[in-house]
């Protein structure tokens, strides 16, 4: 046994960074190597960020009141009548009313275009206090530079360490994070057990030691699945954000886009501000296209700027889409029927009372000791219910309203019940009575999406030009799922009857006759809006991919509010998203050449397996140099193959792919990956030494796998040279997917 002795935290962290810069250190503004000196460590700033975040200062995270001061004199102005209704909907949704007060939620007070919260990283959402509350760590830019993250993720600034030798892994980062957030001792008794002979570090962040990561680079180990946010993978392989079906979000990804909602309405009460979750849907209001070409082109990029917006909060969020057909067949009996409020849709959307919940309606004093005793055990059986009304039913609770100022509103315990549904889920809206409306109609069937998709004419697809203007199919789909989703609301004449109504207004904002879904005018204040028309954006996509160069006839024409036209938005890519049923990623140590690589089961949700239309396998950012040429062989659940294996009549077998290198010519670096794009105006093409990107097809493998009875699919890559011997020098990547496209 070693006897030498243990390194302290700090140690051990001069150490990584030692280890990763290697002999060749920058100026970085005079500071030098500013991980030696602790002193210099803790208060050191590179171009004006801190390296280590100064301590937090509780008066930051201090509530400020919804009725406070207003941004820019919008906060008093005159308003319509629209946004004063919503307002007054949006105050009585938030919990304790319209004297509530909440925090400053947005990152920084302000966009900022790669700002992530602590729960975009996997493993750390226990890291983050309370919405928008980041440790110290999150806020360092020593942790910002090794993760990558804005202003280091190349926008402004390379990411650290700058010229290093290697690359930090992600658990030596959070080792790092870990001893920022303990208050950055110089010395204390949790020592490190690393063995420098190996590599190895045991305690407080596992370090992949060499010999594991050989063992994985041999195909002795297997990769795991990552389990970071699906878009923190994207910029980490520097491929397009994937906005994916609802039904297979993480938890993680579920709860940061609910995160990002719950602090846009706390915006509300501002009208003009872009943070405000109104404020886009009020844009829908003024400026929506439907009933001709213009209909899919306009909402995709209504859809990016909302996006983008949520980006600001968390630079990880994309829009869900809703996958109607899906849900077919749950529906098929409760959509022809005069019965209302019938209808299922996906769970993310529905209402659910929690602990917290429970315990503030208990607080409130509104209600009796049955009623306490049958919301608390709704909240302990932990029922999703599709609409406030169903969640009321099985509470025994009434739904009733009162009169106030002469306006029809919820009772005291209606809106204390339902802002407190709202808090738990923000993705719920009270306002939505999914199922049928009464009369014989059709939900759509994925036979139904799928005629649709074979049409090979746009007009026919997406409808008419101005001068011959008509609804195409997709959008005649989309008006009966609007329909579907807002549905009726039972109870609006008996209860406004109740209390002396007998003729109440049908666009009341607290009981109307439809839901907001049904409605043109307030349709994208109901959550649910969003992953319906990123549904429509999909099948639009699924149909260009099918169809190329069907367009709309005037791509000139502009799209208002935006200064962009109808060619701006003909690709999905040049804005910087894909759409995916489900992604299985695999991070790769792009320090090792690969011989063979082996991948544990993807785990692969049942309901993707059931409705994928594409599977396809990923090899990301293959390192371009001097190397030899190669062929990469793709198996799926076939572990033990080799170059021996064969590939005729091989179920198992998906393709191969074979790089093309070549001699590097130039001086000392000319073979290195080249550094991050950084300045804004570089319109060079991609360098030639650019990581690069393989995509195989693998939706027969994966057909044959399932027909074969195989539902868990893992991932196998063999690496050989082109004389068919095996080859450990040749292939250095970043990671594997395994991606479903429906």
């Amino acid at each position: 046994m070693s006897n030498r002795k243990k390194l302290s935290r700090y140690q051990r962290v001069q150490q990584i960074l030692d280890q990763s810069q290697g002999p060749c250190i920058p100026d970085y503004q005079g500071l030098g190597a500013f991980w030696r000196d602790l002193s210099t460590l803790k208060t050191a700033e590179l171009y004006g960020q801190r390296l280590i975040a100064s301590e937090p200062d509780e008066s930051d995270h201090q509530p400020d009141s919804l009725g406070g001061k207003s941004c820019c004199g919008e906060g008093d102005g005159m308003v319509d009548s629209l946004a004063a209704s919503e307002s007054a909907l949006n105050q009585a949704l938030i919990p304790g009313g319209s004297d509530a007060t909440v925090g400053e939620c947005w990152p920084t007070g302000g966009k900022n275009p790669a700002q992530q919260t602590a729960s975009s990283l996997a493993g750390n959402t226990d890291r983050t206090a309370e919405q928008g509350y980041q440790t110290r760590s999150d806020r360092s830019a020593l942790i910002k530079g090794l993760r990558k993250q804005f202003p280091f993720d190349g926008s402004q600034f390379p990411p650290l360490l700058w010229q290093a030798e290697n690359a930090v892994s992600p658990s030596d980062i959070d080792f790092i994070a870990t001893w920022i957030d303990d208050g950055c001792p110089e010395s204390d008794d949790r020592q490190d057990n690393s063995d420098e002979s190996t590599g190895t570090q045991m305690g407080y962040g596992l370090t992949q030691s060499g010999a594991s990561i050989l063992a994985l680079a041999r195909g002795d180990a297997l990769h795991t699945v990552s389990a970071k946010h699906c878009n923190a993978i994207s910029d980490d392989v520097q491929s397009l954000k994937i906005r994916k079906e609802v039904s297979t979000l993480s938890a993680n990804e579920l709860s940061l886009l609910r995160e990002a909602l719950a602090c846009m309405y706390t915006y509300d009460p501002h009208i003009f501000d872009e943070r405000s979750f109104n404020y886009w849907a009020r844009i829908h209001t003024d400026s929506c296209q439907h009933g001709w070409e213009q209909f899919l082109p306009w909402h995709r990029l209504y859809l990016y700027f909302f996006e983008q917006t949520l980006q600001d909060y968390d630079a990880c969020i994309t829009l869900p889409y809703w996958s109607w057909s899906d849900y077919a067949d749950v529906n098929r009996a409760t959509y022809n029927t005069e019965q209302l409020d019938m209808g299922i849709l996906p769970e993310a959307y529905g209402c659910f009372l929690d602990a917290a919940g429970l315990a503030a309606l208990k607080d409130s004093g509104l209600f009796s000791d049955s009623e306490l005793a049958s919301l608390a055990r709704l909240q302990k059986k932990g029922t999703i219910y599709n609409s406030g009304l169903r969640f009321l039913k099985a509470a025994k609770i009434d739904y009733t309203l009162k009169l106030s100022v002469g306006k029809v509103m919820w009772s005291d315990k209606v809106n204390a019940i339902y802002a407190e549904l709202r808090r738990a889920n923000p993705l719920w809206f009270p306002n939505r009575w999914p199922g049928s409306l009464g009369i014989a109609t059709h939900y759509p069937t994925a036979a139904n999406v799928q005629g649709i998709l074979s049409s090979n004419n746009w007009n026919q697809f997406g409808g008419g030009p101005v001068y011959d203007h008509h609804f195409g199919w997709l959008e005649e789909m989309h008006n009966g799922m609007h329909n579907f989703s807002g549905g009726q609301n039972p109870a609006f004449l008996s209860a406004a009857r109740a209390i002396g109504v007998d003729n109440p207004d049908p666009q009341n904002s607290f009981n109307p006759n439809y839901g907001y879904m049904t409605d043109n005018r307030v349709t994208a204040f109901d959550p649910i809006f969003w992953a319906h028309h990123a549904n429509v954006d999909r099948l639009w996509a699924v149909w260009q991919e099918a169809h190329p160069g069907l367009d709309p006839e005037d791509l000139d024409g502009i799209l208002p509010p935006w200064s962009m036209n109808v060619g701006d938005t003909l690709s999905t890519r040049k804005l910087g998203y894909e759409y995916m049923r489900d992604s299985y990623h695999y991070p790769v140590s792009g320090q090792q050449g690969l011989l063979r690589f082996n991948a544990e089961k993807a785990g692969v949700k049942p309901q993707v397996l059931d409705t994928f239309r594409k599977a396809e396998i990923r090899l990301h950012r293959m390192h371009v140099a001097n190397l030899f040429n190669a062929v990469i062989r793709v198996f799926l659940n076939a572990p033990d193959a080799t170059v021996a294996t064969s590939v005729d009549n091989n179920p198992h077998f998906v393709g191969q792919v074979t790089t093309f290198h070549g001699s590097c010519y130039g001086g000392p670096g000319h073979c290195d990956k080249p550094l991050p794009k950084t300045r804004r105006f570089d319109q060079r093409p991609l360098h030639h030494h650019e990581p690069r990107n393989f995509r195989i097809d693998a939706t027969e493998a994966v057909q044959r796998m399932l027909a074969n009875g195989e539902t868990d699919i893992s991932v196998h890559l063999v690496v050989m040279g082109l004389d068919g011997k095996p080859m450990d020098d040749a292939v250095f990547i970043d990671g594997v997917s395994l991606n479903f496209m429906d």
